[in-house]
């Protein structure tokens, strides 16, 4: 194989100090964020965490028997780690006294009820939609539990077109 031109070699040469570069970074402050986002996506990988997701908080309140923190407009991420679910929150405290929170304090703050049976029944109403059954939803939930139409047709209505759990409903009767 012939000589490249003097030119030819210059641009060669420069290539190859550029791909030597790159492939043996001399300090970390070289690598790409795309190749830092691998790197970690890969320690976190090892370490069994199976995923981070962020939870859309309101406020955050710890309490201790000293004081209580509360952490208004946190940033909240659970973190899924070898079958443990971590909460990392970042946000600036303040310090209220104690107990000054309590779970009766806080269902009226929100306008919620403490009771879990209402909180479920004012979900279920929430959710009612209108779907359509039709008359094979009827009858295929009438087969499968040996009750007439017209008792598969409510138990459908309850679950809101659910057959599995019109099916599970009546079968449980």
């Amino acid at each position: 194989m012939g000589k490249l031109p003097k030119s030819m070699q210059e641009k060669k040469r420069k290539a190859k100090a550029l791909r030597t570069q790159g492939s043996v970074p001399s300090n970390k402050s070289n690598l790409s964020s795309k190749s830092m986002n691998r790197q970690m996506r890969r320690r976190m990988q090892q370490q069994g965490v199976d995923g981070m997701e962020p939870i859309e908080a309101y406020r955050v309140i710890i309490q201790t028997e000293d004081e209580d923190l509360v952490i208004d407009d946190p940033q909240v991420i659970k973190v899924k780690q070898q079958g443990m679910e971590v909460y990392q929150i970042i946000g600036s405290p303040k310090k209220q006294p104690p107990s000054s929170y309590n779970a009766d304090n806080i269902g009226e703050n929100f306008g919620t009820s403490t009771d879990s049976e209402e909180i479920q029944e004012e979900i279920d109403e929430d959710i009612n939609l209108n779907v359509e059954i039709t008359e094979q939803d009827i009858q295929l939930v009438s087969m499968q539990t040996g009750v007439i139409p017209k008792e598969a047709e409510r138990a459908l209505r309850e679950t809101n077109g659910d057959l599995a759990r019109a099916i599970i409903n009546l079968k449980t009767k």
